[in-house]
């Protein structure tokens, strides 16, 4: 089945105390339960050249969650996929660990519209030690840092 066409997975077991709650301001509140977010626009450059909207999203689920920019990979290329949505700048991996992903990969699941995401894939495939989110051609909803 070609990921691009399959509906984000549901996450059973994710610890939902983790799980930040996204207003509809586009803020919401770390795992932990403080503000992770400041309210200002997100970066709409970095991740070695992602497109804008998907850099937003990006710096938005780094500040919720707390993960440092080193911990991000985004484009990059795929030459034994084809399909793939990192070299096209639509496609960000968060190296993060077990719980961590299983929060990440609820909140952006909860969260598609406003972050614009495509699909998600983690503890599938080759996907055990980071979360994939690949993103639309176009920007969601709208997310603040």
């Amino acid at each position: 089945m070609d990921p691009a066409a399959a509906p984000a997975p549901s996450l059973p077991g994710a610890d939902e105390a983790l799980i930040p709650e996204l207003s509809e301001s586009g803020s919401a509140r770390g795992p932990n339960g403080s503000a992770a977010l400041t309210g200002n626009p997100c970066p709409t450059e970095g991740f070695g050249g992602v497109k804008p909207h998907v850099a937003e999203a990006g710096y938005h689920l780094m500040a919720v969650f707390g993960i440092p920019e080193s911990d991000v990979g985004g484009v990059a290329s795929r030459p034994g996929n084809p399909t793939s949505d990192h070299p096209r700048g639509l496609a960000l991996d968060f190296m993060v660990d077990n719980s961590t992903g299983d929060a990440l990969a609820a909140y952006a699941e909860e969260n598609t519209e406003a972050l614009g995401i495509k699909y998600i894939l983690w503890e599938v495939s080759a996907h055990y030690d980071h979360v994939h989110i690949s993103f639309t051609d176009g920007p969601g909803t709208g997310v603040t840092c």
